[in-house]
């Protein structure tokens, strides 16, 4: 998975560092950091249980470890559209909805976006 995404992104990914990746069953737990080019960093925690859900936080940070964006699914932010789908817009605090559930929509949107949040 996470090599398959690294070649499909070659332009932005620099290196992965896999800090844990756990298999129990049909289960996982997978810890990574992901350098990019421009210097950021993408850390992936995912998460997928025995029952098929999936737990997932994206966190993208610039080279001075500021957050730049953070998707995730922790199940607060109910008013939002895309419940339990939230994305937190850098230092701001602000919360808002967001389509982007999986590491290769992440990549995507850092692709059509860069850093210039």
């Amino acid at each position: 998975m996470l090599l398959d995404l690294a070649r499909r992104y070659a332009d932005l990914v620099e290196g992965i560092e896999v800090e844990r990746f756990r298999v129990v069953g049909e289960s996982y737990e997978l810890r990574a950091r992901v350098s990019l080019k421009d210097g950021s960093q993408v850390l992936v925690k995912e998460y997928l249980f025995l029952d098929g859900t999936r737990k997932y936080a994206y966190h993208w940070q610039d080279h001075h470890g500021r957050l730049i964006s953070r998707w995730d699914n922790a199940p607060h932010w109910r008013e939002l559209a895309s419940y339990p789908h939230h994305r937190h817009v850098g230092a701001s605090g602000v919360v808002e909805a967001s389509e982007v559930r999986t590491l290769d929509e992440v990549f995507a949107y850092i692709g059509r976006h860069g850093s210039r949040q």
